[in-house]
């Protein structure tokens, strides 16, 4: 109602100024109705143009929000995350006290439930993002040198001046690293976020050489690679359900703006570090050679306070999303929606996000039948006659949503032409994915004895948040949002265009919904956008082959990015950047100083996703 109160105070000021010139040109009417000037002394016809205003004030509105009913139509069917909240998400750490005693290695699989203490009469549920890997496996030391301390032995490239050094220990009691059969072990990088992003852009951006030292025997073993990748960026670790038909870059760039935080976890190839040392090698000391950074530069001296505080493992992002069986609903044909309730008795606490199915049980003279309801807005109608299945259609009142929070899910039963739809049976029942709305902003965290209990039990001893749970955050609407949302999903080469940096701004500014000072610092540090022509080559079967691609080289102030980093940033725009090539071209981003004029990051060469046809 917020967002109604100024279309009604203007149309209510509009009425109230015609009142003055109907006196003037009528008065005898004007008298009848005690209108005098703007006022009316007749509490009827004052309720009556009270009520004009408000019904005025519904359709200015709705002619400013653009016919929402068909942009949130089109959305349904192609990007429904854009109708969805982005629910509150955190950080979880499993602490693997007694992984020590255990000789072999368990899964904590994504998606696993994990529920808080109460909050206002009940608890909230996350869910893992990541699979937890539990083993007997610790880091038992992270350090940074500013002058790099190899042995004698080692030949070092021209351009390491500096390294990182992470200790690797097997806690069982017997067998080694290698016996655990473990292809990576994931970290999490905790701490300041400035801290964060500086080593998160030294190991990606400055890392040129990698050593693996075994037993702490004082030789390093060079490896053909670094051994060290991001993580977070594939569809298997998304944090929000993402539907196969939307591009997963709208959704990286989502979850990059809304929570940063999943991207401080890197991935360290294990194998390879195991395959250059001794089978029973108990404790393995990787080495990383970092170029280009001074002794006594800025960088320097944040990355020397690293230690084994910093890399953390047993982490995984949660988010408060999950499934929920919702009330069952009676259609009593005496209104055209249903409210849509995950829980009756605190409807206040869960927020739908989706429904997953809606059916009744049909009896039939071969027992019950199951009649799943199909969604109106989709794209499978030619799975059912025509004329004989019934779908529904969802609808948010945002105005229920302020005063009645729980009940602004709406659901119809209509037919194929949007008729209310006749039903066999009085009660449907529905399945729902649903959040507890703002509630886990509102928890404690660090607590003794932990936040977040696994139901069932498991080799964890307690699981902690490292960070407090976000707030929820949701799309703009109204007043064109959508149709700028719209806008820029139909790409066109503009935005890549010599001077189209104000058009690429606005593409991510629409993606920032917390609008942090951070994130519009990065946004407002992108200056300058070129595409040029280029050609490579790209590996291919049976063949490699020259192809033609498209060098889009981004320009950026680094002191907007102090605090977020470059790495990830620039790891998020590549994928973006893909959308706008042919399948059979690629696009490759090249990171450009605007105080230099150095680049200062080149990216791989990407496939792009566009189709042919």
């Amino acid at each position: 109602m917020e967002q109604m109160l100024p279309y009604y105070e203007s149309e209510l000021g509009y009425l109230r100024r015609d009142l003055r010139e109907f006196a003037e040109r009528y008065p005898r009417i004007a008298g009848r109705l005690l209108i005098s000037g703007e006022v009316c002394e007749d509490p009827h016809t004052e309720r009556m143009i009270e009520s004009f205003a408000l019904l005025n004030a519904r359709i200015a509105k709705r002619l400013d929000d653009d016919y929402p009913e068909f942009t949130e139509a089109l959305f349904e069917v192609l990007y429904p995350h854009y109708l969805r909240p982005f629910p509150s998400c955190s950080i979880a750490r499993m602490d693997c006290g007694d992984a020590a005693n255990q000789a072999g290695t368990s899964v904590i699989a994504r998606g696993t439930q994990l529920t808080t203490r109460p909050v206002r009469g009940g608890p909230c549920t996350f869910r893992t993002v990541y699979p937890v890997t539990v083993a007997p496996l610790v880091l038992t030391r992270a350090a940074f040198s500013a002058i790099i301390d190899a042995p004698d032995a080692v030949r070092l490239p021209g351009t390491v001046s500096s390294s990182i050094s992470l200790r690797i220990c097997c806690t069982a009691e017997q067998g080694g690293i290698a016996q655990l059969a473990l292809p990576r072990l994931r970290v999490f990088i905790d701490g300041e976020p400035s801290f964060c992003a500086a080593l998160r852009d030294a190991l990606f951006m400055r890392s040129v050489a990698a050593w693996v030292e075994a037993d702490d025997s004082g030789r390093w073993t060079e490896l053909p690679t670094v051994p060290v990748q991001p993580a977070g960026f594939d569809e298997e670790e998304s944090l929000i359900d993402f539907p196969a038909r939307s591009h997963a870059a709208y959704r990286l760039l989502t979850e990059y703006f809304c929570f940063p935080e999943k991207f401080n976890f890197i991935d360290i190839d294990l194998q390879a570090l195991a395959a250059h040392a001794p089978p029973g090698a108990r404790t393995l000391s990787l080495h990383l050679g970092l170029r280009g950074l001074r002794s006594d530069s800025n960088l320097a001296r944040m990355l020397g306070t690293l230690s084994t505080n910093n890399v953390v493992l047993g982490c995984t992002p949660v988010i408060n999303l999950f499934g929920q069986r919702g009330e069952p609903i009676r259609v009593t044909h005496t209104s055209a929606s249903y409210p849509v309730l995950a829980d009756a008795r605190r409807a206040f606490a869960y927020e739908v996000v989706a429904i997953e199915s809606l059916s009744l049980v049909r009896q039939t003279p071969q027992g019950e039948t199951l009649v799943q309801f199909r969604p109106f807005y989709a794209l499978k109608h030619a799975q059912t006659p025509e004329h004989a299945g019934h779908y529904y259609a969802v609808r948010r009142d945002e105005s229920l949503a302020d005063k009645s929070p729980g009940f602004e899910t709406q659901v119809s039963i209509v037919d194929i032409d949007f008729d209310p739809a006749e039903v066999e049976t009085d009660t449907l029942n529905i399945e729902l994915t649903c959040t507890n709305r703002d509630l886990p902003a509102s928890l404690s965290y660090g607590q003794q004895g932990g936040d977040l209990f696994l139901e069932g039990g498991s080799n964890t001893r307690t699981i902690a948040f490292l960070r407090k749970p976000t707030a929820s955050y949701r799309f703009a609407s109204g007043r064109g949002a959508h149709w700028r949302l719209i806008s820029h999903l139909a790409l066109n080469h503009l935005s890549l265009a010599d001077g189209g940096v104000d058009a690429f701004r606005e593409m991510l500014t629409l993606y920032d919904l917390p609008r942090s000072p951070s994130s519009q610092r990065q946004i407002g540090g992108i200056k300058a956008i070129v595409q040029r022509p280029t050609t490579a080559w790209l590996s291919g079967n049976p063949f490699n082959c020259l192809v033609r691609g498209v060098e889009v080289r981004l320009t950026i102030d680094e002191e907007a990015f102090v605090g977020s980093g470059i790495h990830a940033f620039a790891q998020i725009v590549e994928r973006f950047l893909a959308l706008y090539v042919h399948a059979n071209s690629f696009t490759q981003l090249v990171i450009v100083s605007s105080k230099t004029g150095e680049e200062i990051l080149t990216c791989q060469p990407r496939s792009g996703d566009l189709s042919l046809l």
